[in-house]
């Protein structure tokens, strides 16, 4: 094979992941490769109705349909973009997987506003609007459709007094800033002066799952062409199209392309896998939200746990001590919410959280939230300096004389000191099975009763982790994301 012709959309977008896709190939492929860039239905078609009158793969089926007709070798697509059921002419690889989430980006003019107007065409992120009131504080929420290429809907929303935001594919986002000068300079910085007059809500995949697939991308080829097999399969990431596939399966479950407001996204952590899934089955049409555990193996359930329950759990007091720092234009990740006074918290630049529960906490004090670790510890996808914009070191709030390391630097706003209740030490002592939620209760929990190294244990899979792995065997140390899982998967 001499020469390889590759098509894809036009779009800004679709240009930049073609030029990731050709330098996939160039690494096996030494022939040369064209590229031919045409329009697809949803460019053309920029009404609020497209989907509904062309039905899933209004991105993608025109440009399939170029394939089979010999007008290229390969299609280069947003695999979330293809029908649930691809035609069996087609074969399909994937690249490696960016970040899944969706940014919500509010107007800086806007953030303050108690009612907001998000453009958006897509039923699922239409749906989540009813469930951002939990992550953005005082906010009521609308929505209006809006159609265009990734800087176009910038541009309208930064020009548009009937908009105040936008949802966008962090992937893209990513894409734009990190190649998107390379393809088109004039583009990427028209992009990046609409970007930069956002605020930036990162939204976790545990409520807000994505598109299937969302995320990667997906050459097509035809199916006869047994020349590009070789070239394609080598620059396949079998994981990432497991992973799209899998979701797309989940995806079909629930009703595939004619149900949209559905988001499916399969995460993995330490060897396992987790899925999130949210939105409305086209069966029953009943809405649902749903965490499960892929590929945990069954663990053998007890009828004693610690602890047994949150309410009576107490081991430690909190003894708060004034913040004196200025938090101003700071990257802070907060572990707690309790003893951080809104007047201080509120000015930090970026601010990000442990978990979702910790989100929920601070919105409820009127405190916005940028991102979350979504309970899988702090090397879970860290933040791009673009969507941070300061220059500061990352601050993170937490008790004096934590010693466990970190990619933030600590910053203690109060101290710990041992007192467990009658409640809590008899459970210590009658327990069968663990949940550490923090290193420190583990230590002081094992100087009580050293016997606990023998016993079943479990922690969440970030600092915690990676502490108690140093003295417990991995193979011996379950992972959930939260205490509720581990009682769910491990109490009779």
């Amino acid at each position: 094979m001499k020469e390889i012709k590759v098509l894809s959309r036009s779009s800004f977008l679709a240009q930049i992941q073609t030029h990731l896709a050709i330098s996939k190939i160039k690494t096996i492929f030494k022939g040369s490769i064209s590229t031919h860039f045409t329009d697809s239905i949803g460019d053309t078609d920029t009404s609020s109705k497209a989907w509904e009158k062309h039905g899933f793969g209004v991105f993608t089926n025109s440009l399939s349909k170029q394939l089979h007709l010999n007008k290229a070798d390969l299609v280069v697509h947003s695999f979330k973009d293809l029908p649930v059921k691809n035609s069996k002419k087609s074969k399909f690889i994937c690249l490696n997987r960016d970040d899944p989430r969706d940014v919500l980006l509010v107007k800086k003019k806007s953030i303050r506003k108690t009612s907001l107007t998000i453009a958006t065409s897509s039923p699922r992120r239409k749906f989540y609007l009813r469930h951002l009131g939990d992550f953005l504080p005082n906010k009521k929420f609308k929505s209006n459709s809006i159609r265009g290429n990734i800087t176009t809907r910038l541009e309208k929303i930064i020009l548009s007094t009937k908009h105040d935001g936008v949802f966008m594919a962090k992937a893209a986002i990513d894409r734009v800033f990190q190649y998107g000068q390379k393809i088109n300079n004039q583009e990427f910085q028209n992009f990046k002066k609409y970007f930069n007059q956002f605020e930036y809500i990162i939204l976790p995949l545990s409520n807000f799952p994505a598109a299937a697939a969302q995320g990667c991308i997906a050459i097509e080829y035809s199916a006869k062409n047994k020349k590009l097999d070789t070239i394609l399969e080598s620059i396949n990431d079998p994981h990432a199209y497991h992973q799209a596939q899998l979701e797309r399966k989940f995806l079909s479950r629930w009703g595939g392309g004619c149900a949209l407001d559905i988001g499916v996204t399969v995460e993995n952590f330490l060897d396992q896998q987790i899925l999130f899934a949210r939105g409305k089955d086209e069966h029953t049409k009943k809405y649902f939200h749903e965490r499960k555990y892929l590929s945990k193996s069954k663990t053998k359930k007890v009828k004693h746990i610690f602890p047994a329950n949150l309410k009576t759990y107490k081991m430690f007091n909190r003894e708060p001590f004034p913040l004196k720092k200025d938090l101003s234009d700071k990257h802070i990740l907060a572990t707690r919410t309790e003893y951080l006074p809104k007047s201080k918290i509120s000015k930090a630049r970026f601010l990000g959280t442990a978990g979702v529960t910790s989100w929920r906490k601070f919105n409820q004090t009127g405190v916005k939230i940028n991102y979350s670790f979504d309970g899988f510890g702090e090397k879970y996808r860290p933040i791009e300096s673009y969507y941070i914009q300061s220059k500061s070191k990352p601050l993170k709030l937490t008790y004096e004389k934590n010693k466990i390391s970190s990619t933030f630097q600590p910053l203690a706003h109060y101290q710990l000191v041992p007192s467990l209740n009658e409640q809590t030490i008899d459970n210590l002592f009658l327990a069968e099975s663990f949940y550490w939620m923090s290193y420190s209760a583990f230590k002081l929990a094992i100087q009580l009763r050293p016997d606990i190294l023998n016993k079943k244990n479990a922690c969440g899979p970030g600092n915690t982790y990676q502490e108690i792995s140093k003295i417990i065997p991995k193979e011996q140390l379950n992972v959930y994301l939260s205490y509720e899982d581990f009682k769910k998967y491990e109490l009779k």
